[in-house]
C-alpha cells in the first residue's frame, strides 16, 4: 500500500462511485461525498449492488474481502466532513472546466491533501489557478468499468512535485491498476487522445449517413475482437459526459470541421444519455450489442 490513509472522492456518478469502492476494496478507508443527495445514494447503492461484486468477481475474491471492503467505503453529508483527515482527494465531477475550477477552490482552502482530477479531457494545469499550493495537484484519470479497464493515467499540472507524482504512482499501483505517467502536458494524456480520435470518425460516419451505430460497433468488435465497441462504449459513458469532453476538444481544436455531431446533439436535448437513461445508441440494460447473433447481424 503506498503512504495514502484516508481517500475522499468528491461526485458520486458513474466514475466517483467506481473509484471510490476500488480504493475501498484496495484496503484504504474511503469518504464518498455528492453535492446532490440522490446522486450520493444512487452512488452508495451502485456500489453495493453492482460494482463490489464485479470486483470481487473479477478478482477472485472471497465473500468475506467484499464485505470487508464495502465497510472501510462510506457516505459523507458534506465535502468538508469527506475529506477531514483525507491523505488524498479524487474529483469526479461534471466536465465543466468551471464546475471543476470551482471545487478545487474550496477543496485548497479545505485540506492540504493531494488532489486529483480524475478528468478525461481537461489538463490539470487549467485547474491550477484555482489551487494554493498547486504541487499537490494532477490528472488521475481511471477508465470504466474499472473491473475491466484496471488503469489509471496520472499527469502532472505543470507544478506538481516528483513527491506527488510518485505517491500517486505508489498509488494507483496498490490498488492493482496499470499505471502510467505522461510526460509533459497531452490534450486527452495517452488513451483519451486516441480514443478522441476514433469517436469523432465513428459520430462523422453516422452523421453523413455512412452506416448507422450498429454496423460501425459489429464491425470494430469482429476487427479488434473486443465486447465492446464505440457506440456502446459512448453509452457506458453517458452521452451528456461525452458531449460536454467534445466540446472541450472542439474548443482547442484548430481545425474547422471539427465541430459538434448533429446526431450527439439531438440525442443529449431528448435525454437520450446512454445507460444512465435507459436509452442511448441502444436500449438498456440490455443493449442488442450483446445479443446472440449481433456481430452477424441476426440479433
Amino acid at each position: 500500500m503506498s503512504q495514502i490513509g484516508k481517500v475522499a472522492v468528491i461526485g458520486a456518478g458513474t466514475m466517483g462511485a467506481q473509484i471510490a469502492s476500488l480504493t475501498a476494496l484496495s484496503g484504504y478507508t474511503v469518504s464518498l461525498w455528492d453535492a446532490m443527495d440522490a446522486a450520493l445514494a444512487n452512488g452508495m447503492d451502485r456500489a453495493e449492488r453492482e460494482i463490489f461484486p464485479n470486483l470481487g468477481q473479477r478478482r477472485e475474491l472471497a465473500a468475506a474481502e467484499v464485505a470487508s471492503g464495502l465497510a472501510r467505503l462510506s457516505s459523507a453529508g458534506s465535502m468538508k466532513e469527506a475529506v477531514a483527515g483525507a491523505d488524498l482527494v479524487i474529483e469526479a465531477v461534471r466536465e465543466e472546466i468551471g464546475v471543476k475550477q470551482a471545487v478545487f477552490a474550496e477543496l485548497s482552502r479545505m485540506t492540504p491533501a493531494i488532489l486529483g482530477t480524475n478528468s478525461s479531457s481537461i489538463p490539470s494545469s487549467l485547474i491550477a489557478p484555482a489551487v494554493e499550493h498547486p504541487e499537490r495537484l494532477l490528472n488521475m484519470h481511471f477508465f470504466a468499468p474499472i473491473w475491466v479497464r484496471s488503469m489509471l493515467e496520472l499527469m502532472g499540472c505543470g507544478e506538481s512535485s516528483e513527491e506527488t507524482l510518485q505517491t500517486a504512482f505508489d498509488f494507483g499501483r496498490s490498488l492493482g491498476l496499470v499505471t502510467a505517467i505522461v510526460n509533459g502536458e497531452s490534450k486527452g494524456f495517452i488513451i483519451n487522445r486516441i480514443w478522441r480520435a476514433v469517436k469523432r470518425e465513428s459520430l462523422a460516419v453516422v452523421d453523413a449517413g455512412v452506416a448507422p451505430p450498429e454496423d460501425v460497433d459489429r464491425l470494430w468488435m469482429m476487427f479488434f475482437q473486443t465486447e465492446y465497441a464505440p457506440f456502446g462504449i459512448m453509452d457506458m459513458v453517458g452521452l451528456d459526459v461525452v458531449s460536454d469532453i467534445e466540446a472541450s476538444y472542439q474548443l482547442v481544436s484548430l481545425d474547422p470541421t471539427d465541430t459538434p455531431s448533429p446526431t450527439l446533439a439531438r440525442m443529449v436535448a431528448a435525454g437520450e444519455l446512454g445507460e444512465k437513461s435507459g436509452k442511448g445508441f441502444y436500449d438498456h440494460p440490455n443493449p442488442k450489442y450483446r445479443e446472440p447473433g449481433f456481430l452477424t447481424g441476426e440479433e
